[in-house]
């Protein structure tokens, strides 16, 4: 393996800055996958060697100046498991990878990036916001229409009260990106309402306001050695509590 080996990204929201960071440098081509620990070794040597992942900076800039694309490799850890998952960033231009992969454009509708229930996608913005175009990140409308079955079942259901709590915790733990923040508002809002349907009080809702925008997360240094060392430590505490 070279030196400056893939990183492990090990939550969510990183992973989502990091994706969007790589589409708006122009990595609009992507494939994506799951891979096993056991195979995860080989699995990032094989890439490394046939797609030039692990190129610096000055490589890359040689290779845009003869006109070539360049490819980047993503590793997270969303499950807390015994897998990977993994993407495949390229940029236009000649590269191995546009012949041998299947690579979808993530700025094209039905080929967009998504990580558990959110896509990335360009939205104009209002002038209130500032105008223009911009990537940003918003619930799949199966994640929206799932969010929304799930406010109706909490309010209907005989523990309510108990239940509503958690519902909002879930909901506002989702990461807050532009158009997020606008969804999560209108689901907000429909819990209200439904709320209110219901007989009850909405005061009584524990809503603790406008969901945040979501913070620029730095990057950091737990590389693909660093996740499979753990996981080996991991299954050692886990015979020995046996």
């Amino acid at each position: 393996m070279k030196a400056g080996e893939p990183r492990v990204i090990r939550y969510k929201t990183l992973l989502m800055q990091r994706l969007l960071d790589h589409v708006r440098h122009g990595y609009r081509h992507h494939v994506s996958g799951v891979v096993h620990a056991e195979r995860a070794k080989a699995f990032c040597e094989k890439f490394s060697d046939r797609y030039e992942i692990l190129l610096n900076t000055n490589q890359r800039a040689y290779r845009k100046i003869l006109g070539k694309a360049n490819a980047r490799l993503l590793f997270a850890d969303l499950e807390r498991g015994d897998s990977l998952h993994w993407f495949l960033m390229v940029t236009d231009g000649e590269h191995v990878a546009h012949k041998l992969e299947k690579l979808r454009d993530a700025l094209v509708p039905g080929e967009r990036i998504e990580v558990s229930g959110y896509e990335l996608l360009k939205l104009p913005h209002s002038k209130h916001a500032g105008g223009g175009v911009r990537l940003t990140w918003r619930m799949t409308t199966a994640m929206e229409r799932q969010w929304r079955y799930q406010i109706r079942s909490t309010v209907r259901a005989r523990r309510a009260d108990e239940l509503v709590t958690g519902l909002v915790r879930s909901l506002y733990q989702t990461p807050g990106f532009h158009t997020t923040r606008y969804q999560v508002g209108r689901l907000v809002t429909l819990l209200r309402a439904e709320w209110e349907r219901s007989g009850r009080n909405t005061d009584s809702l524990p809503l603790p306001g406008a969901l945040p925008y979501v913070r620029r997360m730095a990057d950091e240094s737990f590389t693909l050695e660093d996740w499979l060392a753990s996981r080996l430590r991991q299954q050692h505490n886990q015979r020995g509590d046996a």
